[in-house]
C-alpha cells in the first residue's frame, strides 16, 4: 500500500492516458451515482466528478481508499474545486470488504489497482462487493495490466533492475524524480515482488533516497473471466486499450466492462 501522498502525486500526476476513456464512459452511461474504488489522491476521481456533474447536475460521486494520507490529499483536491466539492464524498474503506449501504450506476476500479489484492479470497470478495453495490442496469469498469509472459520469465530467473520513471518537475518542490525497480516473479503464487528505489532531487538541490516494497498479482485472461463469473458478474465489453481496440493476444491492458449477472 502506498501511503506517501506527495510522492504518489509526483509519480502519477503526468499520467493521463486513461482519463479520456473513463470520461467517455461517463458520457455514455450518465451515472446518477458513481463510485471509484482505490481512488488514491483523486487523479481520476476529479475529472470523473467534473464529467458526471456536467452531464447531470444532481450526480453524486464517491471515492473510496484504504490509505488515510491518500484520503487527506484527495479531500484537499476536491475541496479546492467549487464545481465538484458539493457532490463528492471521500470515504475510508477496503475495496475487498467495503459496505456503503447504497448502489451505484457506475463503479470504476482503474489504474491496475485490482492487482494489489494478492489472494483469491480478497479478489472474489472485492468483485462480490462490486456486484452488491451495482444498481439495476449498472456497469463495472476495470483497468488492469495483462501479464507479459516473456518478461515474467526473465524476472523469475534474474530479478532485473531498471529505471522505470524519470520525471522532471513533476510537482512543485521536486526538480527530478527517478524510480528504479527490481522485479522478482514467483510463478507458484503468481505474485511479482517489486523493490522500488527512489532518488528525489528537491528544488533546493538536496537529494533524498528511499526504498519501498510492493507485491502485486499477475492475473491471466481466463483467470479474470472466471473471477468475474464466480462473483456473479458478466463481462459485456473486452477492450485491449483505452482506445477501445478489441482485446486480443497482443493486448497489454484489460479495459473491461461488466454487469451483474
Amino acid at each position: 500500500m502506498h501511503d506517501d501522498a506527495a510522492l504518489y502525486d509526483a509519480e502519477v500526476s503526468a499520467f493521463r492516458d486513461d482519463v479520456p476513456y473513463w470520461e467517455s464512459l461517463v458520457d455514455e452511461r450518465r451515472p446518477k451515482r458513481l463510485l471509484e474504488l482505490a481512488c488514491g489522491t483523486g487523479r481520476l476521481l476529479v475529472p470523473l466528478a467534473r464529467r458526471a456533474v456536467s452531464r447531470d447536475a444532481d450526480a453524486r460521486v464517491t471515492g473510496l481508499d484504504i490509505s488515510e494520507p491518500m484520503l487527506v490529499r484527495a479531500r484537499e483536491v476536491v475541496a479546492a474545486e467549487a464545481s465538484i466539492a458539493r457532490v463528492v464524498d471521500i470515504v475510508a474503506g477496503d475495496m475487498a470488504t467495503f459496505e456503503l449501504g447504497s448502489t451505484f450506476d457506475l463503479i470504476v476500479l482503474g489504474f491496475n489497482s485490482f492487482s494489489f489484492l494478492t489472494d483469491v479470497e480478497a479478489q472474489l470478495s472485492c468483485l462480490d462487493r462490486v456486484r452488491r453495490h451495482l444498481a439495476p442496469g449498472g456497469a463495472f469498469g476495470i483497468d488492469l495490466i495483462v501479464p507479459q509472459v516473456h518478461w515474467l520469465a526473465v524476472s523469475e530467473r534474474v530479478a532485473p533492475h531498471r529505471l522505470e520513471i524519470d520525471h522532471r518537475e513533476p510537482v512543485p518542490g521536486i526538480r527530478r524524480l527517478l524510480r528504479f525497480v527490481t522485479e522478482r516473479y514467483d510463478p507458484h503464487r503468481q505474485i511479482e515482488d517489486d523493490l522500488y528505489t527512489y532518488e528525489i532531487e528537491k528544488a533546493d538541490g538536496t537529494v533524498e533516497r528511499r526504498t519501498s516494497d510492493l507485491a502485486w498479482s499477475m492475473i491471466f485472461p481466463q483467470q479474470l473471466e472466471l473471477l468475474f463469473r464466480a462473483s456473479g458478474l458478466t463481462v459485456t465489453d473486452r477492450f485491449g486499450d483505452y482506445d477501445r481496440s478489441p482485446f486480443n493476444r497482443r493486448s497489454r491492458q484489460y479495459v473491461w466492462l461488466a454487469r451483474a449477472s
